[in-house]
């Protein structure tokens, strides 16, 4: 959260070289449990982000627009 925080803050792209380091660390997060990796539940989790106002208020607390900065990040850099 510090490094999206940080990001939206500085105004990095999400296709840039940030938002892949930070889409590494949303997969990271999704597989810390042993799950198995899959791409659409990992897109579908960072659409969730900006459709539900719980998720975008959790993201957007420290910086507004983190919530739409990880979902850009995610469907630009999770293949």
């Amino acid at each position: 959260l510090e490094k999206l925080s940080a990001a939206v803050t500085a105004g990095a792209d999400p296709a840039g070289e940030t938002g892949r380091e930070i889409t590494a660390l949303h997969y990271r997060w999704l597989t810390v449990m042993g799950d198995k990796y899959d791409v659409q539940r990992q897109r579908g989790l960072a659409e969730l982000y900006v459709q539900d106002e719980r998720f975008t208020a959790y993201y957007d607390r420290e910086a507004p627009g983190c919530a739409r900065f990880l979902r850009d990040a995610v469907l630009h850099w999770s293949k």
